[in-house]
């Protein structure tokens, strides 16, 4: 039996992006193996780390939740009147950085000084505007995702991103004018 190209996960999410009829792409799809990096993943999917495109996946979210993690906390730290409204985000992305942490991924450690506007206001704004490109950023590593797993966390994580950025929407610093 000859064989017939099939759709990719990646190829998928793009078409959907697209506007392309979910039950078409179904049907095209396969259960192909990929790099699983989740806990109790065998060792040999995790092991040659030259080709793996799930690495350089997973180093990205770390990047985006640990730049989100660090600027809160920097944030809080200069704005006793945003520490807070924002703790519940604080408290999300944390949390976010120990999902993928679980994975086996490293923690790259420390992320440096972030660097806070002097206003409360242009404060929280600049955090507004991260929540953004992180959440657009990790929408894009959900998608160049090679394991379903990995895919999934990290759509989650997306969508927790969305889900703050709801939630930021409402905050202000109680007592600060523009």
């Amino acid at each position: 039996m000859p064989h017939e190209p099939s759709a990719t996960r990646r190829t998928a999410l793009r078409a959907v992006a697209m506007g392309v009829p979910l039950p078409a792409l179904l049907a095209a799809c396969t259960d192909d193996p990929a790099t699983d990096l989740t806990p109790g993943a065998s060792p040999a999917a995790t092991t040659d780390t030259s080709d793996d495109p799930d690495l350089v996946v997973v180093a990205g979210v770390l990047g985006e939740v640990g730049a989100l993690v660090a600027l809160l906390e920097a944030t809080r730290t200069r704005h006793r009147s945003l520490r807070a409204p924002l703790a519940p985000a604080l408290r999300v992305h944390r949390a976010q950085l120990e999902a993928v942490l679980a994975t086996g991924a490293d923690d790259p450690g420390p992320r440096g000084r972030t660097r806070v506007p002097g206003r409360p206001v242009a404060a929280l704004e600049a955090v507004r505007r991260r929540e953004e490109t992180a959440r657009r950023r990790l929408v894009t590593h959900a998608v160049d995702a090679e394991s379903g797993a990995l895919a999934r966390l990290v759509a989650a994580v997306a969508a927790g991103v969305a889900q703050q950025q709801v939630q930021l929407a409402t905050v202000s610093p109680t007592g600060v004018g523009r």
